[in-house]
């Protein structure tokens, strides 16, 4: 009786996660239609960081952790001081608050299933703490709050360093028993370990045994870091994928490891798409030049016919590759992914229903070497610094688009359909203003004013969009 109460009483709470998320995103928020979570024969999963939930803790006067700690640079006791602070964002808040920390696992769900998202992939950083805490929780909201959406195991073996094979069996039966886990057709249980190569195939082989023998088979998908010793794997693997590059070699770097899995022998591969990448924790950044590396990734992933997506990530803000709703990148690359999320589970564009853009830009002119901004930061990757404001548009008809940065005007007429212009940045306020015919479709000021002198380093492209107030 009281199992059934709580079910109830969640079931319940669930009501409020849905509504609240279709009032953050009505249909009028998109200018297209997004997929469903569960429909089409391609996979859809972002990767879920359990240690950054929608909100930390409760929010005094002060606000919650993240506002004490996490985006001061001094807080934590300085910890990371160095870097300018921990993050550079966080997860966006509801008006008012959440409840409890259930209440955000539900809305996380809510939000992903929103655009397609077919399921988490979550990290599991332990077995027995709060992280697996929050995987038990993650389960449960997915149950309650949107039926078809999933949640599979990550077993991250860069953290789970001494488990064996009989202690992650124990763990991932808690998935198999669970009514939201993530399963393929034929019932087998999806695993995508993180970093799969640093334990033997043989080990991810007892897994399967084990798990078999308790009649809860696997779908192994191991996912690399480093795919050199990848030939070791295959002959066990439902699929492969790559963690991946970030930045214009992005798609390059997922074309290369389609082929070398196809001639290792995996059946399919799945590929990664990931939104940006910098670190403050470790002075580190990759230049992806807006939404080129989304792109560029998500081009190879339709050439190179993958299985599925890989979304890296939806909310690991530590290494500022979340996705999901958050304070600066707003809804800018929640609302991009739902364009390619669509587009992959249909096999075409979506059909563009309304006009409408997406503008990505930094809120300074990143110089990783200025130490006038804190200790200099190493550039990864291939790409140099680009410092561009990216316009992503969608048009039912042609239009002519301009952008005034720095107090100056650049102007361009753009065919309709799904189009793209860059622009140089420069400091001051941002305009971009839509035209047609002398009608105005869009006029938006960013949010984001482009600092003339920042006081620390900050690589993150943050966004707005037209069709959300220009918020």
């Amino acid at each position: 009786m009281r199992v059934g109460l709580a079910r109830l009483a969640a079931a319940l709470l669930a009501l409020v996660a849905l509504p609240l998320q279709a009032e953050e995103t009505p249909p009028g928020a998109l200018p297209f239609v997004a997929a469903s979570p569960g429909a089409g024969e391609r996979l859809v999963l972002a990767h879920y960081f359990p240690p950054f939930p929608i909100q930390i803790g409760e929010r005094g006067a002060s606000g919650d952790y993240y506002e004490r700690h996490y985006l001061r640079p001094e807080g934590e006791n300085g910890k990371f001081a160095r870097g300018g602070g921990y993050l550079r964002q966080r997860p966006l808040l509801p008006p008012g608050g959440l409840a409890d920390a259930a209440a955000g696992f539900r809305l996380d769900v809510a939000r992903a299933a929103r655009i397609g998202i077919d399921g988490f992939g979550v990290d599991l950083l332990d077995l027995d703490g709060r992280h697996w805490r929050t995987t038990l929780a993650l389960l449960d909201a997915a149950r309650d709050a949107a039926p078809a959406f999933r949640i599979g195991p990550q077993p991250d073996m860069s953290a789970l360093k001494d488990v064996t094979p009989a202690r992650l069996a124990e763990a991932l039966l808690v998935f198999a028993r669970h009514p939201a886990a993530l399963r393929l057709p034929d019932g087998r249980l999806l695993v995508m370990p993180f970093a799969a190569e640093r334990v033997s195939g043989t080990f991810w082989q007892e897994l399967a045994s084990r798990m078999r023998s308790a009649g809860a088979p696997i779908a192994l998908v191991p996912n690399f870091v480093n795919a050199r010793t990848m030939d070791a794997y295959a002959g066990q693997s439902w699929a492969a994928a790559l963690w991946g590059d970030r930045g214009s070699g992005a798609g390059p770097t997922q074309t290369r490891f389609a082929e070398q899995a196809r001639a290792a022998g995996y059946p399919r591969w799945l590929a990664t798409l990931a939104p940006q990448d910098f670190r403050p924790k470790d002075l580190m950044a990759w230049e992806v030049d807006g939404s080129t590396g989304l792109a560029s990734a998500f081009t190879a992933a339709m050439t190179g016919k993958a299985a599925g997506l890989h979304l890296v990530t939806w909310n690991d803000y530590s290494e500022a590759s979340e996705l999901a709703p958050s304070s600066a990148t707003r809804f800018a690359w929640y609302d991009l992914t739902a364009w390619y999320i669509a587009h992959f589970k249909r096999g075409r564009p979506p059909a563009i229903v309304r006009d409408g853009l997406i503008v990505l830009h930094r809120r300074q002119l990143f110089n990783p070497v200025d130490i006038a901004r804190g200790a200099a930061w190493q550039l990864r990757g291939r790409d140099a610094v680009s410092n561009r404001i990216d316009v992503r548009l969608f048009l039912t008809a042609p239009a002519s688009v301009s952008v005034t940065t720095g107090g100056i005007k650049s102007v361009r007429s753009v065919p309709a359909g799904f189009q793209r212009w860059q622009v140089p940045a420069r400091p001051g306020a941002v305009r971009v203003q839509l035209t047609r015919a002398g009608k105005v479709l869009a006029d938006c000021t960013s949010p984001h004013v482009i600092a003339a002198h920042p006081d620390r380093h900050d690589p993150l492209y943050a966004g707005f969009s037209s069709l959300r107030g220009c918020n």
